[in-house]
């Protein structure tokens, strides 16, 4: 059973520890030949900010790249691109590493190479990338589900991505970190609050409203829910501030809350093509 309603803007609306994760694959014979200088130089890679956060629009088919730091002794030591992709499971992420003294095998990451993800921050529960040798340097492939994430509008998640780049002969382990903001875009509610409901006194507005079947109808007519495969058993609420046609925020709550839904969702009504009118409008749908 499906209810809607619309108002103006003005109305209220509502993994494995460090120590642990999957075993590297095993180093391949092509891998362990050795480089030349100019292979080594060819593969190295901009170096990043541990200061700075990326932003990866979750929404979009675009795929986001950040460059971790570089290790002390310089790109050739160790520099790396990560690659950030939205997937139907979740965030794709993919590293690429130019590291001249590569070591997979080791009983924690502080004795070996590794790459760690935090979905949730630092501190939170990590997800070790699995790692495979690379001829300069290593590749590593994960997905991190959406239901690893917290939030996934306006500033979103911003997750830690933990490179540990050991050194063979000295023993050390340099750590290195890169973080990137992952986010479907602005939420409803804070498009309501830059978009309010203006009221020209002394002036007379003759232009009829929107009625609720005219803002609803792109939502009905799109079916997320049948799209994005929501259960007889779960609700979705969407809120979606509209103005000149256009979605300028979205907000998804599915309950129970699955993350991984509310973003198939989100993705849809951020597409869709509402009946223009310049002034902002609220319309609230629920399945």
């Amino acid at each position: 059973m499906r209810s809607l309603v619309s108002t103006f803007a003005g109305a209220v609306v509502l993994l494995a520890a460090c120590g642990g994760g999957q075993t590297p694959s095993a180093q391949s014979a092509s891998s362990d030949q050795q480089p030349t200088e100019a292979e080594m130089a060819q593969a190295q890679k901009p170096c990043g900010s541990s200061d700075a956060t990326q932003q990866a629009d979750l929404s979009s088919e675009k795929a986001t790249d950040a460059f971790t730091p570089c290790a002390k002794g310089g790109a050739k030591d160790y520099s790396a691109l990560v690659h950030i992709e939205p997937v139907e499971d979740g965030v794709h992420i993919i590293i690429e590493a130019t590291d001249e003294d590569v070591t997979l095998l080791g009983p924690d990451a502080a004795k070996r190479d590794a790459v760690i993800v935090y979905p949730k921050g630092k501190g939170s529960t990590a997800v070790e990338v699995p790692l495979e040798k690379t001829k300069t340097g290593y590749h590593g492939d994960k997905i991190v589900f959406w239901n690893d994430l917290d939030k996934i509008t306006d500033e979103g998640t911003k997750i830690d991505i933990a490179v540990y780049d050991h050194d063979k002969v000295s023993g050390e382990t340099e750590e290195l970190h890169v973080s990137v903001g992952l986010s479907t875009g602005k939420s409803c509610e804070k498009a309501q609050d830059e978009n309010p409901q203006q009221v020209s006194m002394g002036k007379t507005n003759n232009r009829p409203d929107l009625t609720n079947a005219q803002l609803g109808a792109p939502i009905n007519n799109a079916n997320a829910a049948a799209a994005c495969g929501l259960p007889d058993a779960s609700h979705a609420k969407i809120c979606v501030l509209v103005r000149n046609g256009k979605p300028l925020g979205v907000t998804v709550n599915v309950d129970p809350k699955n993350n991984k839904l509310a973003a198939c969702i989100d993705r849809r009504m951020r597409r869709l093509a509402f009946p223009v009118d310049d002034r902002p409008n609220t319309v609230t749908y629920n399945y």
